[in-house]
């Protein structure tokens, strides 16, 4: 028959192992793209704005390990778009210094993105 110390020490340690376990779970590789694509986002939105093709950055980020089909890559963006303009968190174009994405154009970039799908075709 244990002891109340070493059940507590027993009970502690299991705990311990729990905690363990929790702190090596690894988020998702979807997870992981979603965090990826929110980071750069910003450099994304300015590409655009430069007239950029969607193909060339899907391409692009191909190579840096974020791996998109067009519709991800238009999902991705739309999501991260709403979920910024939730937030607030706007970013200014380096060009002409309005508000990214271009709004005169109903949300340019995914504009352009459906209207770049179209010409790579």
């Amino acid at each position: 028959m244990k002891t109340p110390n070493q059940e507590a020490a027993s009970s502690d340690l299991t705990t311990q192992q729990f905690i363990d376990q929790l702190d090596a779970l690894q988020p998702c590789a979807q997870q992981k793209n979603t965090a990826h694509f929110q980071k750069l986002y910003p450099a994304i939105e300015r590409a655009l704005s430069r007239k950029v093709s969607q193909k060339q950055l899907v391409s692009q980020l191909e190579k840096m390990d974020l791996k998109l089909s067009i519709g991800g890559f238009r999902a991705q963006l739309k999501a991260e778009q709403d979920r910024r303009k939730e937030c607030g968190d706007v970013l200014p174009c380096s060009l002409c210094g309005s508000l990214l994405p271009h709004m005169e154009k109903v949300s340019s970039s995914i504009a352009a993105a459906f209207a770049n799908k179209d010409m790579n075709k």
